[in-house]
């Protein structure tokens, strides 16, 4: 039996997962390096004195690219393993409560 946490992350995976794996990933990692870019660039800025278009700054990118890749890769796998464990499960007990009537 589903609780209301494994219905909701159902409801939620499926719906992320329509697009495909090659979409997710364009669109969260280009949002990740996006906002990981915004706060990267403030913090050098501010505690380092470091602008746009120094090698520090395309560092900056270059980092906040991989850690982005990196979350959303792993993002997916962890999700797609969680939701597979949850489908299993129900498959299996919606079976053996078939089997043992």
């Amino acid at each position: 039996m589903l609780n209301t946490s494994e219905k909701r992350f159902i409801r939620y995976w499926q719906e992320q997962r329509t697009g495909g794996r090659w979409s997710y990933y364009t669109l969260y990692i280009v949002i990740g390096t996006f906002i990981a870019t915004i706060i990267f660039s403030t913090f050098l800025f501010l505690f380092f004195q470091i602008v746009f278009g120094s090698i520090s700054f395309w560092m900056a990118l270059l980092t906040a690219f991989l850690i982005s890749s990196l979350a959303t890769v792993l993002t997916w796998s962890s999700n797609e393993k969680k939701f597979k464990k949850i489908i299993r499960r129900e498959i299996e007990e919606g079976a053996g409560g078939v089997s043992g009537e």
